[in-house]
Formats: structure tokens, C-alpha cells, sequence
């Protein structure tokens, strides 16, 4: 696939790619770090995407292609992840899921405790707001300091019916390496205060980093999943508030 050239620009079928989910691990997540640092790229991210969703709409009604025998073809599992995940990246880039289908403010928009800037995002029908998922990708010190603070301020309005998730992938995967952290001690002091605070990693970033040779030793108080993006979407699906830091 080729993505951007020397000049930084990213071509349209890596772009057609990206939002179709068929790129592969590294080139999405290269794909994720231009949608967050590239304005250019965001704008037509969020212009090509609208343009599918109206022609996906103007076929809305057709019925599906029968597969051989009469059946139609279910869509893989795996595909239906996948293309969730750059909904979710590209919605939240471009604004789209901050209000319900209705068109009214999302239960989130009233959240407590959040601070100015920052944009609560919901899926389901059914919000909690004292359930929220804190979501870093990058390794900018501000944003380590941020992610920590707004956890910390989240927690102290809800006490024991709050709960946060710190959801690291990519660059942000720095917060929670032993070798990396600049707040190994204020992580473990957070743990121990609080129960209803996790500290998640990525297990395709630390694939990724295992795989150039790097060792990942990461924070005792870090468990590992899968995939960030497949669980943040698990948690926005049962009710979950998204917040990108």
C-alpha cells in the first residue's frame, strides 16, 4: 500500500484504505498518528468519509447480494471491528458522534468534571456517566500530565460509583513502561487509592515494539489487551463515555 510520500502527503487509495479498513496493523496506526497531527489529512478524512456514508445511504434500501445457494453473505466478524474502529477514529476526528441520532445534546455533553476542551463521545443508547474511558496515543508530556490529572479529577466527583479506564496505544504506550514512565510512582500511588481506576495497554503496540527489537517491561499496575481501539468500542458498547486526551 502507499501511503505518504516524501512530501508527507498521503495518497488517495492509502486514504480510500484507511477508511475502508484495509490496511494492515503498522499502516493504520501510521494512518491514526497523520488523522491526529495532519490537519490536511483530517480534512479529507472527514470529506471522503461523508461522501461514502451518502453514497452507502443512496444504496440503503437495496437488498443484499445473494451468495451461491440463495443466502445472503454475512460480514466477517472481524471486518465489522475493524471498520468500527475507523468510525470511531474518524467520528470523533471530525465531530461526528457528540450528538445522538436525534439530533439532541448526548447525555455527556452535561459530564461532570470535564474540564474545557475536552469532547465526550457515546455509542450507546444507554450512557453511564460515571463510567468513562481515557484514550492516549501520544507521548507528548503534556498529555501524560493530562491524561493522569483528568483521571484523578474524574474519581475525586464520583468516589465509589466512578470508574476510568486508561486505555494507552502507540506512543502513548510510553506512559506505562517501566523504562519510559516519568510517573512510575504517581501511577502506583493512583492504583493503590483506587480501585475503580485500570491502566490498560495495547497488545498490538506492544507486538509492534517486540517486534523491532524492543523489550516491553511494562507497569505492574498494567494488564494488556488485545487491541486499544476494540476496547474502547467494547466499553462505549455497554454504556461507556469515550474521551480522547
Amino acid at each position: 500500500m502507499n501511503g505518504p510520500g516524501m512530501n508527507g502527503t498521503a495518497s488517495d487509495e492509502f486514504l480510500n484504505a484507511f477508511l475502508d479498513g484495509e490496511l494492515t496493523a503498522d499502516e493504520s496506526e501510521h494512518a491514526l498518528r497523520l488523522l491526529d497531527a495532519d490537519s490536511e489529512f483530517r480534512g479529507k478524512a472527514c470529506e471522503v468519509r461523508g461522501l461514502k456514508d451518502r453514497v452507502k445511504g443512496a444504496y440503503a434500501d437495496l437488498p443484499p447480494m445473494p451468495a451461491r445457494g440463495g443466502t445472503s453473505l454475512p460480514r466477517p466478524g472481524w471486518w465489522q471491528a475493524l471498520a468500527a474502529s475507523v468510525l470511531l477514529v474518524v467520528g470523533v476526528s471530525c465531530g461526528w458522534l457528540a450528538h445522538d441520532q436525534s439530533g439532541k445534546k448526548a447525555a455527556t455533553e452535561r459530564l461532570a468534571g470535564l474540564p474545557e476542551g475536552y469532547q465526550p463521545v457515546t455509542l450507546a443508547g444507554k450512557v453511564d456517566p460515571n463510567k468513562i474511558v481515557l484514550h492516549l496515543d501520544n507521548n507528548d508530556p503534556t498529555r501524560l500530565t493530562a491524561v493522569l490529572d483528568l483521571a484523578e479529577q474524574l474519581l475525586a466527583r464520583r468516589g465509589e460509583k466512578g470508574h476510568v479506564e486508561i486505555v494507552v496505544n502507540s506512543y502513548g504506550l510510553n506512559l506505562l513502561r517501566q523504562e519510559t514512565s516519568p510517573y512510575r510512582e504517581r501511577i502506583g500511588q493512583m492504583a493503590s487509592r483506587h480501585r475503580n481506576l485500570d491502566f490498560v495497554a495495547c497488545g498490538q503496540s506492544v507486538a509492534r515494539l517486540n517486534k523491532e527489537g524492543v523489550l516491553v517491561d511494562l507497569l505492574p499496575q498494567v494488564h494488556v489487551v488485545r487491541s486499544a481501539i476494540s476496547e474502547i468500542l467494547d466499553r462505549m458498547q455497554q454504556g461507556w463515555v469515550y474521551v480522547k486526551v
